[in-house]
């Protein structure tokens, strides 16, 4: 009887243990890139930074997918810092083409890249 007692309290510490871990949040994160239109970026991989030909704004004017590229080539996925997620695309807008800095809590599967948009800052060059 008193082992499985023991066994009982050492698997309920490592099932609390376990949930803290899971529940712990990591520091937010800043990342600085280009946000662009995705077709452009995937497709054109010479093309790090827009085009002043007003490509991105067409693209993005058609409805592409934006995201965050970074000088090293990065891509980053913003999203919504809630849950469920909602859609960030008016607070990105005013950014398009622009440099910026997001602040916001980096995600990472599969090699896909996302950030939580807590904060959006153009950065001047």
């Amino acid at each position: 009887m008193k082992a499985v007692a023991q066994v009982t309290l050492i698997l309920f510490a490592a099932a609390v243990t376990l949930a803290q871990q899971s529940t712990k949040k990591e520091a937010p994160a800043s990342i600085v890139g280009y946000l662009r239109d995705s077709g452009c970026v995937h497709r054109f991989r010479e093309v790090v930074k827009p085009l002043p030909n007003g490509c991105v704004e067409a693209c993005v004017r058609a409805g592409s997918p934006l995201l965050v590229l970074t000088k090293d080539e990065q891509v980053y996925h913003p999203i919504s810092p809630e849950m469920p997620d909602v859609d960030v695309r008016q607070k990105l807008l005013p950014f398009v083409g622009k440099l910026i800095k997001i602040t916001g809590h980096v995600y990472t599967r599969g090699g896909s890249n996302a950030i939580s948009l807590e904060q959006i800052e153009e950065v001047k060059e």
